[in-house]
């Protein structure tokens, strides 16, 4: 065969289905155009604890019993794909010797709380790279840690060491051409990637899509998951001016029909009440003040990026920290009472549907907000006040760079930024501020602008090549509904399904009758896949001709729209946004609403 490659998938976390069986698909792909495939799984190195665990609603603490049952969960998951898929490989733990083990354990009794950040073995930063999903799972801001966080990281540590010793002499005796993993940013996994970089091995990460409404059904693939954003921004000024089809339009408004619902694992905002909440009402706002609203940003995120190294700490911003910013907006605010501010404090800083971890940075921030003017006023996640209730009434919102931002362009709301290295997506959807004489200048400029349709028309296109353009389609095999098996949802979930599944509570069934139960489900799910994915000469041409995401390729959708079509086809759309945005809402629509400017905009 012509390109024919050997290919590593690393798959250390097959426990989660949701990740494993989609990565299969995409390994069997590559397969099935002739190349050779290694598929590397766990084989219970990182059984003290782990993603998995952790997906699963373990802790740290959890005992033996129920982190033995993920790893046996992983174990069966892996079989089932390595005899349906015809994957041949093996387990990292046949490349770990007990003098490896020695030497790991040798190498953590020396690490201190002082020199972690100093661990590196061939250049590879092992101490810091161990640090991104501890970070995350703790939301820290910074790098002290008490003991039971120190224990936790060293944890990390030691899954982090163990896979870069093994993954070192796996690259040895493969000498693979390709390395794909899912999730390049997961400690373990991107030990793997980064010496693979180091013998110029191309490397590539896969993750679910961005769409909510279909999620699982889709798949990112790129060479980085870091560079993946930029190219995605890159693109843009390509498609910023391309009008779209009816069909691209209506999948972004599923998506934001699934935003607006707020059940989603992934969306922290919550879901809007069955009675409307009026927040000038709320909130005590004069009807002749001017609404704007401050949306926050987590710190933890972008801290554990750059801690890792994954993304540069030398930003030139307008305000050094988040707290300066809202510190001069209180103060402007307090000189302009034909203003209100309202000061929405990101909903991951506090307890959430995901965690029930509190910031250091959410307690500074309530420190901050004390003591407020009265045309101030802080909103909490405690308020259960969702973000599109906000919309409903605010004439402009202030954006740290938080997805929040993206929204409200895509609702045609004015957003203005200050932090144009920060957003994950195009900053020219906002006003961008270049100074803070100009930001506050830029607040009286887009207010005087108001809401706009052309903008509503950018969110759009945006959210096509974030969503649908920049993603391979693989519905044809995997079309599971996530609102059944999502992750870490306290509503509907399967981790909490197979959470469950272990308690003492449901102990009537057998463990191995579950197990049994459990394989055969699976199992199913691999049998009644599609014979070849549609995309996989695409998938193909990506990995072989070494290519950065699907946006290098050839373009398959050649149908041209006029702008003029195109809104009309948004204005259908927004048909169907009204319907779920309003279904509780009193016939009566009040003035200057977000209602009522897209219905006036509808009848046009």
């Amino acid at each position: 065969m012509k390109n024919r490659l050997k290919i590593i998938f690393f798959a250390p976390h097959t426990a989660i289905w949701v990740h494993a069986f989609p990565e299969a698909l995409v390994a069997e792909a590559l397969q099935q155009e002739g190349h050779e495939i290694t598929y590397i799984t766990c084989g219970e190195v990182f059984n003290s604890y782990c993603v998995c665990m952790n997906a699963f609603g373990l802790s740290q603490e959890s005992s033996t019993i129920d982190k033995k049952n993920i790893c046996i969960t992983c174990n069966t998951n892996k079989k089932v794909i390595r005899q349906n898929f015809k994957l041949e490989g093996y387990d990292l733990i046949d490349k770990l010797t007990l003098d490896d083990v020695s030497l790991i354990e040798s190498t953590i009794s020396k690490v201190t709380k002082e020199n972690f950040l100093d661990l590196s073995i061939e250049n590879i930063q092992i101490g810091r790279f161990a640090l991104y999903e501890f970070l995350l799972k703790y939301k820290k801001s910074n790098l002290d840690f008490s003991d039971k966080e120190w224990s936790s990281y060293l944890t990390a540590l030691k899954n982090t060491l163990s896979s870069f010793i093994a993954c070192c002499r796996i690259l040895e005796q493969e000498k693979p051409d390709r390395v794909i993993t899912y999730n390049s940013l997961y400690s373990v996994n991107r030990v793997f990637v980064e010496l693979a970089k180091r013998q110029d091995i191309s490397t590539y990460f896969l993750h679910a899509g961005a769409n909510l409404s279909d999620r699982l059904e889709t798949m990112w693939i790129g060479k980085n998951s870091i560079e993946f954003q930029q190219e995605l921004l890159n693109c843009w000024t390509l498609h910023q001016n391309k009008a779209c089809s009816q069909k691209l339009i209506k999948k972004v408004t599923d998506h934001f029909l699934s935003l607006f619902n707020g059940q989603h694992f992934l969306v922290y905002s919550s879901p809007r009440k069955d009675k409307p909440i009026d927040i000038r009402l709320h909130f005590g706002i004069q009807e002749n003040q001017k609404i704007l609203v401050a949306t926050m940003s987590s710190y933890d995120e972008i801290f554990a990026a750059e801690t890792v190294g994954v993304i540069s700490k030398e930003y030139d911003l307008i305000f050094p920290k988040q707290i300066d910013w809202i510190k001069s907006l209180v103060d402007f605010a307090e000189s302009r009472p034909d203003l209100f501010l309202i000061v929405r404090v990101h909903p991951r800083e506090f307890p959430n549907r995901r965690d029930s971890v509190k910031s250091v940075h959410a307690s500074a921030i309530q420190d901050l907000l004390q003591n407020l003017p009265k045309n101030v006023k802080a909103n909490y996640p405690s308020d259960n006040i969702s973000l599109y209730d906000l919309a409903e009434h605010t004439d402009l919102f202030l954006n740290a760079w938080s997805s929040a931002g993206e929204e409200m362009s895509f609702l045609g709301i004015p957003v203005v930024i200050y932090s144009r290295e920060l957003v994950l997506y195009p900053p020219d959807l906002h006003y961008v501020a270049t100074s803070k004489n100009d930001f506050f200048s830029k607040i009286d400029e887009a207010l005087a602008d108001g809401w706009n349709f052309e903008r509503m028309r950018q969110g759009y296109r945006w959210h096509v090549l974030k969503l649908e353009r920049c993603a391979f389609n693989i519905s044809e095999s995997f079309t599971s509904e996530e609102s059944s098996i999502q992750i870490r949802n306290k509503h509907i979930s399967p981790l909490s399904i197979v959470k469950k599944f272990y308690t003492k509570a449901r102990a009537k069934l057998s463990l191995a009758y579950k197990l049994k139960r459990n394989y055969n489900q699976r199992t199913n799910e691999c049998q009644n896949r599609a014979s070849f994915l549609k995309s996989r000469d695409q998938i193909n041409s990506l990995i072989t001709e070494s290519k950065n995401t699907i946006l290098d390729l050839p373009q398959t959708d050649r149908e041209v729209i006029s702008a003029e079509q195109e809104a009309i086809y948004i204005k259908k759309e927004l048909m169907r946004l009204i319907e779920v945005l309003y279904r509780h809402y009193p016939p009566l629509v009040k003035p200057n609403t977000l209602r009522e400017k897209l219905l006036k905009l509808i009848n046009e």
